[in-house]
């Protein structure tokens, strides 16, 4: 007979792991509109625009018809790459000053919303880039933003990267339930009552200061591990039969 000489036992460890991977998306474009802008130029922020800063306003901002939008539109080849519901989805961007002295602060903080919308801002809204557009950039904020998600709205009150939880967005445009994938930042929904020209930074000009974070749990998410441990020296000796 043989006897296993095992100074180490042999170990065999197996679980349920729900590893979570993370995905960081890149705005394949990013753009601003006002009613503060004029001279046919009411999308502004392209690439080569030299417009290092966008800003978001509430309704109404000293006196102005609309408020001030940040347009993110991501690849919809990025987006394919989901094939199911994802766990989270976190749109960060970075706040800084805007500029004209009407910036969110501690004492006074600017509730800024992200919604959905229902058609491409960059093809639909007309201006001197795209003289073929369908509607104004008023018209397109009245209309084509749709209702944004209670936990889509973030307190603005410093400088620096703030993020909104986009995770029911992302997952309609995953499910197909909204084929538009773009994000609208707006003031719409700030129930202050003060005017804000809010700062943040436009991706185009610095690279990496918007970008949107997806978390998915992998299939399959059971992962065996195995592992075993044998003692140096392990030794295997035959044993022969007493007489």
């Amino acid at each position: 007979m043989y006897q296993f000489n095992l100074p180490f036992a042999v170990v065999l460890i197996s679980f349920t792991a729900p590893l979570k991977a993370a995905s960081i998306l890149a705005p394949k474009q990013d753009v601003m509109t006002s009613g503060f802008f004029t001279m046919g130029d009411f999308v502004r922020g392209y690439p080569g625009d030299t417009r290092p800063t966008f800003r978001v306003s509430n309704d109404g901002a000293f006196g102005v018809t609309g408020a001030e939008t940040i347009y993110l539109s991501f690849d919809s080849a990025d987006i394919s790459t989901f094939s199911s519901q994802v766990t989270s989805a976190f749109l960060t961007i970075t706040s800084k000053s805007g500029g004209f002295n009407a910036d969110a602060g501690a004492e006074n903080p600017f509730l800024v919303s992200a919604h959905g919308v229902n058609a491409d801002p960059i093809t639909s809204i007309t201006d001197n880039t795209n003289t073929s557009g369908t509607v104004d950039w008023l018209t397109f904020y009245t209309d084509s933003i749709l209702a944004s998600y209670p936990v889509s709205s973030t307190s603005i009150d410093s400088f620096g990267a703030v993020t909104f939880d986009v995770t029911p967005l992302v997952n309609d445009w995953i499910s197909g339930a909204n084929s538009e994938f773009t994000i609208a930042l707006t003031g719409k929904n700030d129930p202050s009552g003060s005017d804000f020209l809010h700062g943040f930074e436009n991706n185009s000009e610095t690279p990496g200061s918007s970008f949107l974070t997806i978390t998915t749990i992998p299939e399959p998410s059971s992962i065996v591990l195995s592992t075993i441990a044998i003692a140096i020296g392990l030794g295997v000796r035959r044993r022969n039969p007493s007489n």
